[in-house]
């Protein structure tokens, strides 16, 4: 383990420039919607004249047979000389297979230990020789930089390394992948241009952080009831690679929070897309049984989704042994 290692490392320096920080502040997936900025963003309808509601019926079956998910885990573990944050992070993904017997299975997978810290503030050399992992904290301009800050980008570094492990993981699908297999993708799939034009690449966005149109064409986006969808429309202004997006009701809102239930969906910017918008709903809709319960966000989540997260959980280290290691530190 990464830490015990940076333990060893600690015990063999004389001096007292590092603090170690011992209370527990593990942050899990850094991904969540509730790290990231609302932002406004512009899109064109490309399916019909103008926003409606599509009604969706349920599947029988559903063509997903390989699901992909990351996750990470972060803590900051102390600083050096007072000003410079040293945060940890276990980073993890993995591409499932549901198998003829519904039980699943792991085809591809991908884990990596770092720490994170400014190389300008701190030199990594003497870790490195020590065979401790560490990537540079890039800090844009010449002044000084507040703590918190140097601490906000080393986990968003963290946060670009995971979402590359997950790009990497579909690139291995991609080439070996066969015609009537599916992958599902949680999360969006326009930052790899191979993913975003694959015929059978489809992603998943569980937060609504960005907002597509206008007060009335959201309107009707958010009035959507189970089991309908969006017109399809596709999002500009990214700068990413182009896909063709919906929103999906999954679950019924009545009582509830006005995005309860509410996916987008992407998928590759064809006419196909189009074509097929209704056929995939259907496997999604297919996709609600069983619960992704307990998470608490079981009504945005399939269940194979969870099952990729739980696999992720299962090899990464534990809360217990990180707290252990860091108790060798002091």
């Amino acid at each position: 383990m990464l830490l015990n290692k940076f333990a060893e490392y600690l015990k063999s320096r004389s001096d007292n420039s590092f603090q170690v920080a011992i209370q527990n502040d593990m942050d899990e997936d850094r991904s969540l919607p509730s790290a990231e900025p609302v932002v406004a963003e512009q899109a064109e309808i490309v399916e019909g004249a103008g926003m409606s509601a599509h009604p969706i019926q349920q599947a029988k079956n559903t063509c997903f047979t390989h699901f992909l998910d990351g996750a990470q885990a972060t803590r900051r573990i102390g600083f050096h000389n007072h000003t410079v944050p040293i945060l940890y992070a276990h980073l993890g993904a993995v591409i499932r297979q549901r198998n003829a017997d519904r039980r699943m299975s792991t085809s591809y997978q991908a884990f990596s230990e770092n720490l994170y810290f400014s190389f300008d503030r701190l030199d990594p050399s003497e870790m490195l020789k020590s065979g401790i992992e560490a990537k540079n904290v890039k800090v844009e301009g010449d002044g000084d930089a507040h703590p918190l800050m140097l601490l906000e980008l080393a986990r968003r570094a963290a946060s670009n390394d995971r979402a590359e492990l997950e790009r990497k993981l579909a690139d291995e699908w991609m080439k070996s992948s066969t015609d009537d297999e599916w992958l599902l993708w949680d999360g969006s799939i326009t930052g790899r241009i191979e993913a975003a034009k694959h015929p059978r690449v489809v992603g998943v966005i569980k937060s609504h952080q960005t907002q597509y149109f206008g007060v009335e064409d959201q309107r009707k986006i958010l009035s959507l009831g189970v089991g309908e969808r969006s017109s399809v429309f596709q999002p500009r202004g990214r700068g990413w690679s182009p896909v063709y997006s919906w929103y999906l009701r999954l679950h019924s809102n009545v009582g509830r929070d006005i995005y309860f239930g509410l996916v987008r969906v992407e998928a590759a910017a064809s006419k196909n897309t189009i074509a097929i918008a209704d056929e995939i709903s259907g496997w999604l809709m297919r996709e609600r049984s069983p619960l992704a319960l307990p998470d608490s966000r079981w009504d945005r989540m399939i269940y194979p989704i969870r099952d990729c997260e739980q696999y992720i959980k299962s090899i990464a280290p534990s809360k217990t042994m990180i707290e252990s290691a860091l108790a060798g530190m002091t």
